[in-house]
């Protein structure tokens, strides 16, 4: 890889992950992971970039409905 197409991959990505901001700065600690995509042209110039975000849910919830339906069942 030559050193402007790092550079260009590294800014595309500060950009997408910048255009997620405010986002990542809900509920930081429920941050699970983010993901960056990049489309490159048939020369690796940047055509587009995305980020996204996933979150933990709050399993503690999900595993008190899933024990109330299981008691539901045996009752």
């Amino acid at each position: 890889m030559s050193v402007d197409l790092i550079e260009q991959l590294q800014a595309a990505a500060a950009e997408a992950i910048a255009n997620e901001r405010q986002e990542l700065s809900y509920e930081p600690d429920r941050l699970r992971s983010v993901h960056i995509e990049l489309e490159l042209a048939k020369g690796g110039t940047v055509i587009e970039g995305r980020a996204w975000i996933e979150r933990r849910t709050k399993a503690i919830r999900a595993a008190a409905r899933s024990r109330a339906g299981h008691e539901e069942v045996l009752a």
